[in-house]
């Protein structure tokens, strides 16, 4: 009988069928079934659709040499249909034995490169598109900060600070020098007149007041933007004011 041919004799098929696996180890057991069989390493790699070298180490108990338990398990259970064995009573056995799958440093290093080289390929195949997408949410996110900033430039009040007159004060003479600070390209008015600007969003204006108490109101304001106010009040002496 040739090694390649699939079945025994048709008394040996027979027989075949109704053996269970030997009291052995699990390899040794799927080793005397094979050649009980009639079939070679070869042929019965065929059959499983389970390379050869994987086929010796399992039967020799070197499941180290495989690529890692969920591929022994499937490999087991291909070997347990192409020899007619029942796949639970070869898996029970896989499991009962005392070692089990034990992977030894190369085979664990082997199992993390070819994990490590499955996540850089679907890494490489994402790539493209994550870069696309980076770069458009960048620009979307930049797009709306730019876009948040201006709208806030043009409507939020200018800068005003108002150097002098400090405060609320009482003077005994009829004009005071209004001094402060806002920003270039902004309209600064006191009382409603427009005083200059600087370059640098600087003023000084001189005013006059009147006797008694009087109020100044500065306002600096941009186009499309709410003005900025400052408020003093004067108090003019009357014997002071010039008559």
């Amino acid at each position: 009988m040739s090694d390649t041919q699939p079945q025994g004799s048709s008394g040996k098929q027979k027989s075949f069928h109704r053996r269970a696996l030997p009291n052995d180890t699990l390899g040794e057991a799927l080793r005397s079934v094979r050649e009980d069989a009639g079939l070679s390493v070869e042929a019965l790699g065929q059959q499983a659709g389970v390379q050869a070298k994987y086929i010796v180490a399992i039967e020799a108990g070197r499941y180290d040499q495989t690529p890692g338990p969920v591929y022994l398990r499937g490999f087991l259970r291909q070997i347990a249909a192409a020899l007619d064995v029942s796949v639970e009573s070869v898996l029970a056995r896989f499991e009962a034995e005392p070692r089990g799958y034990v992977p030894t440093a190369q085979s664990a290093a082997k199992g993390f490169a070819q994990q490590q080289a499955a996540t850089d390929a679907q890494t490489q195949r994402m790539h493209p598109r994550s870069a696309r997408w980076l770069i458009a949410g960048g620009i979307l996110v930049l797009a709306v900060v730019y876009f948040a900033i201006s709208i806030l430039g043009i409507v939020l009040p200018p800068p005003l600070t108002v150097t002098e007159p400090s405060a609320d004060i009482i003077v005994n003479s009829p004009q005071v020098t209004v001094v402060g600070q806002s920003a270039a390209e902004v309209t600064v008015e006191v009382n409603g007149k427009p005083v200059s600007v600087d370059a640098r969003g600087g003023f000084r204006e001189a005013v006059d007041l009147q006797a008694g108490v009087n109020a100044l109101t500065i306002t600096a304001r941009k186009k499309r933007s709410r003005p900025a106010t400052v408020t003093r009040r004067i108090l003019v002496q009357v014997p002071a004011v010039v008559q």
